[in-house]
């Protein structure tokens, strides 16, 4: 064989495994939790959760049931047995959007909570989103011919 003539066949070989190799994208979601509080008077703890593996809590979100006249305090409480880290946050409006960025343990308590003031709270909504460390995941393998088939029903 001549070299133009195996340069072309590399080329071809080239071009199929380039379209031969097809990539899956799989998201991981992140966990919701949340919660919702109703009352003449709303005060302390509003929502509690316990985290069964590492993770992040990336996203929260706060609704009240009306727009304070004057700033609504939350804080944001991570205990555990060695110790605890709050973070507050002041509510000015009636929805709030917060980005806690708060790292979490196998067994770290999370504990919101609306702190007693002289505005009148009768309705609060919390959310939050934490995402677990990838050594906590499932991860499950397939062929691209069975996802693109669709016979993946669980």
């Amino acid at each position: 064989m001549d070299n133009a003539r195996i340069e072309k066949l590399e080329l071809i070989t080239t071009r199929l495994m380039r379209r031969a190799s097809k990539r899956a994208v799989a998201m991981i979601t992140p966990y919701p939790i949340s919660n919702a509080v109703f009352g003449d008077k709303v005060s302390g703890a509003v929502l509690r959760y316990m985290f069964p593996c590492d993770g992040i809590i990336t996203k929260g979100f706060v609704r009240l049931g009306q727009k304070p006249k004057k700033d609504v305090m939350l804080e944001v409480k991570m205990f555990n047995d060695s110790g605890s880290t709050t973070k507050g946050f002041a509510l000015s409006k009636k929805s709030m959007a917060i980005e806690p960025g708060i790292k979490v343990k196998a067994g770290d308590c999370l504990e919101i909570s609306l702190i007693p003031s002289e505005e009148v709270v009768s309705e609060i909504w919390v959310a939050f989103l934490w995402k677990p460390t990838m050594s906590d995941v499932e991860v499950k393998s397939f062929l691209i011919e069975e996802l693109e088939s669709g016979l993946l029903k669980e």
